[in-house]
């Protein structure tokens, strides 16, 4: 039985679980590795394993794959076709009863054909999964999505950013989306204290949070270049061309055509229809991604290895990772993130055959004596909503820090305003720009959204 090494991180707010035993490292609730937990001798023979896995599947791609994701795409088509007919036939019938029946149809399948685009077609076609077809139209640089955010602003937030840099607190901005804290690397904020409700909001608008997502983590990336006004320019705009024929296509031009060919209740059937849709979609996307993200053992690390290897990248997914089990359509629904240690592993590699090559994975874990996350989707969202929950509340020490901060804070307030004479030209115009930023119905906006405005 192996003791605590340094690596692991321990905080006091953080109680402890069982040894493993032999274990590379001790179980604990939410925990944070400082380095790579297993030494490079077994993370190089790992990554040759799981490289040979991978190469053994791509070898084997081909007319089956294929049509698979070609038929997913005509499912999408045809059953937005069919769920829009019947939402706008919804409103001409007289009937309540009948209404009602074939208004939860209509929704039903439209969500049904929103989060396939979303999850097995959209997000899947985007990471480059079938590139190897080359297809004219399902390929990672020309295919876009069902959604306010378009596929290049996020294909650098989550292709790149988030895959690369998985749970490194500070460069995976996907830990908590700027929101929400999951971790005791984020320092705790009296707004944290909303943390359920702020995961409520989050939940229902997903969409749109990781549509601005990408405007937030440029600003700030791009902070230091000569052209960041052209680089968040064209992200601004792009990012509101799409959410204008989003918007545009459901919530107007869809209820209007309803309106023409069938009246008003057409239009009121259909444009409850989409948003009700839309609503789903959201709902489902965001709890498929927290539960394969922030269980109770997902691991998040507190830098990135300046030495780390193919083999250390290969674990930092295995660990940041969480399953979820389900039969075949759950999965498909998933898009088949429901294997999220797999995708995170081989995120170029088809979906489909992420099932097929997970007993694999988690024996090669077992050699290695790597955790394999994976339960049940109530199992996982309950431990999700625990973690969420758990990080809403400061420890004794947070605390204390923050009230000393405030301590600090009101005697800096006061040494400025006795030295309020001495305030620069720069810092007085930079305040007058702030202030002129916020007026009219600005103010009201998340700053996000005020800085995509201000490019755009």
């Amino acid at each position: 039985m192996r003791l605590l090494p340094p690596l692991f991180k321990a905080k006091s707010a953080v109680p402890m679980l069982t040894v493993l035993t032999d274990a590379p490292f001790k179980t604990t609730r939410y925990p944070t590795l400082t380095a790579a937990p297993l030494p490079k001798s077994q993370t190089e023979a790992l990554a040759d394993e799981l490289n040979a896995l991978y190469q053994s599947v791509m070898e084997s791609l081909g007319s089956d794959d294929a049509r698979y994701i070609q038929r997913v795409y005509g499912t999408v088509v045809y059953s937005e076709v069919i769920s829009r007919t019947l939402l706008a036939v919804a409103g001409r019938l007289s009937s309540k009863r009948s209404k009602l029946g074939v208004w939860l149809l209509g929704t039903s399948l439209l969500s049904f054909s929103k989060i396939l685009n979303n999850m097995e077609l959209g997000h899947n076609v985007m990471h480059g999964q079938y590139d190897w077809m080359q297809h004219p139209h399902l390929n990672s640089q020309k295919f876009d999505w069902d959604i306010v955010c378009p596929a290049p602003l996020w294909q650098h937030s989550h292709n790149y950013l988030h895959h690369t840099f998985t749970n490194i607190v500070g460069r995976d901005h996907d830990v908590g989306y700027h929101l929400i804290r999951v971790t005791d690397e984020q320092p705790w904020t009296p707004s944290d204290r909303y943390n359920l409700f702020k995961t409520m909001i989050l939940a229902l608008g997903f969409e749109w949070a990781v549509a601005f997502h990408d405007i937030q983590i440029s600003v700030d990336e791009y902070a230091d270049s000569k052209q960041i006004n052209e680089i968040m320019q064209s992200k601004s705009r792009a990012l509101f061309g799409k959410i204008a024929r989003q918007v545009g296509k459901d919530y107007i031009a869809f209820p209007a055509v309803a309106a023409l060919a069938f009246g008003r209740g057409s239009a009121m059937t259909t444009l409850s229809g989409n948003i009700t849709a839309n609503i789903a979609r959201n709902l489902w996307t965001w709890a498929v991604i927290f539960c394969g993200h922030f269980t109770e053992q997902a691991h998040m690390y507190t830098h990135l290895d300046a030495n780390e290897s193919k083999g250390d990248w290969y674990v930092r997914q295995i660990l940041g990772s969480s399953n979820i089990q389900g039969n075949k359509w759950f999965h498909m629904l998933t898009g088949n993130l429901s294997h999220q240690i797999e995708h995170h592993i081989f995120p170029d590699m088809p979906a489909r055959h992420y099932a097929k090559i997970a007993p694999a994975v988690q024996a090669i874990c077992a050699k290695y004596n790597l955790a394999y996350n994976t339960g049940h989707f109530g199992q996982q969202f309950m431990q999700v909503l625990g973690r969420i929950r758990h990080f809403s509340k400061p420890s004794s020490d947070e605390w204390h820090a923050y009230t000393q901060s405030l301590s600090n804070n009101n005697r800096s307030i006061a040494k400025s305003t006795s030295n309020s004479n001495s305030v620069s030209e720069d810092s007085s115009q930079a305040a007058i720009n702030d202030a002129q930023a916020k007026r009219g119905f600005r103010r009201f906006l998340p700053q996000v959204v005020r800085q995509a405005m201000f490019y755009a």
